[in-house]
């Protein structure tokens, strides 16, 4: 056991959140991972996903789902709380999909499925994190703004104008390019919503 738990904590130096298969790997069986999991030494977090129970896997609800779902984006609420915009969090994770991807059953974390229908919606304004050794693709501060704005009837007009009014002052206090913002408002047809309010936060 005590070679099982070195050889975990040598996995987590490269990535705090420890795949089945990585543990099985590095010579640590299964009956060693429920063990060590009974004992306290170790946490489930997700199938076939651990962390060590003295280490903070980041966003660990976020690589779970990617894991599972790797052509999915993170978006609108779960986008907004990774980019820190905005004091409303969600309770679960919101998840985008292709309109015809058969839709996902999850134990854990709980997830909401968006959909979409344009191409574009995967790509444009889509970001690959690193987070815990996994990729996760998010969508950037710009494009989820955006989004929040197409999906108002879901998230709340009150959270896109939260996050647009915290992006037009910026927090930084450094006026940055609205290019992206029109193009995404363009693409994702919500130009004319939006319009009006960006022109009064000017």
């Amino acid at each position: 056991m005590p070679n099982s738990l070195a050889r975990l904590k040598r996995i987590s130096k490269h990535s705090p959140l420890i795949q089945r298969q990585d543990a099985l790997a590095a010579g640590v069986n299964t009956s060693a991972l429920t063990s060590l999991t009974r004992k306290g030494f170790l946490i489930r977090v997700g199938h076939g996903l651990y962390q060590l129970a003295d280490e903070e896997a980041p966003n660990s609800e976020l690589v779970e789902v990617s894991r599972r779902q790797p052509k999915g984006v993170i978006v609108l609420l779960s986008a907004l709380a990774f980019h820190g915009i905005g004091s409303h969090r969600a309770s679960e994770i919101w998840l985008q999909l292709p309109n015809n991807t058969p839709t996902p059953t999850f134990r854990w974390p709980p997830v909401r499925i968006v959909r979409s229908r344009l191409a574009v919606a995967f790509t444009e304004g889509v970001e690959t994190h690193q987070i815990g050794g996994q990729n996760v693709r998010i969508t950037s501060v710009d494009r989820t703004i955006v989004d929040c704005f197409k999906h108002r009837s879901l998230v709340g007009l009150e959270v896109a104008l939260e996050a647009l009014r915290e992006r037009m002052t910026n927090r930084q206090g450094q006026r940055r390019s609205l290019r992206d913002l029109h193009h995404y408002s363009r693409l994702m047809r919500v130009s004319r919503v939006m319009q009006p309010y960006m022109e009064a936060m000017l």
